[in-house]
Order: structure tokens, then C-alpha cells, then sequence
């Protein structure tokens, strides 16, 4: 990714570019793909923004939602 060369691979940005990948493979079915990714991007935005930023939120729920709806597709 260009934003991972340009500012790291911890960065805020590249957490979003992964939170949206992620989105849009989830659209797509694709959630043993998507989920890793957003994993990741969990991970990025708790070391790398200020506590109470709404990212730290939000992408813990998208996880949720995608883990719940792996649970529901697999019959649990």
C-alpha cells in the first residue's frame, strides 16, 4: 500500500485504508479476508491515537459485526 510506504505501517491512515478494505470485502462475502484486516486496523488505531478518538470505537464494533456475522453464516 502507498500509505503504508509513505507513513508507516502503525499509522492512523493506514488503519483506515485497512478498516475500508476490510468494508468492502465484508460487502463482498469475503469475510476470511476482511477479518484479519480489521484485526489489524483495531490494532493500529489503539496504539496509535489519543484516547476517546471515535476510531478507537469504531473499529472494534465493524470487528464485531464481521465476527458475528461469520458466526451466523457458520451456524453458531
Amino acid at each position: 500500500m502507498v500509505d503504508e510506504w509513505s507513513y508507516g505501517e502503525e499509522h492512523p491512515t493506514v488503519a483506515g485504508d485497512l478498516n475500508n478494505l476490510a468494508q468492502l470485502l465484508k460487502a463482498t462475502n469475503r469475510l476470511s479476508e476482511a477479518i484479519p484486516l480489521m484485526e489489524l486496523a483495531v490494532a493500529i488505531f489503539e496504539v496509535s491515537l489519543v484516547e476517546g478518538h471515535p476510531n478507537i470505537a469504531i473499529a472494534p464494533t465493524n470487528l464485531a459485526t464481521m465476527l458475528a456475522t461469520r458466526g451466523e453464516a457458520e451456524g453458531k
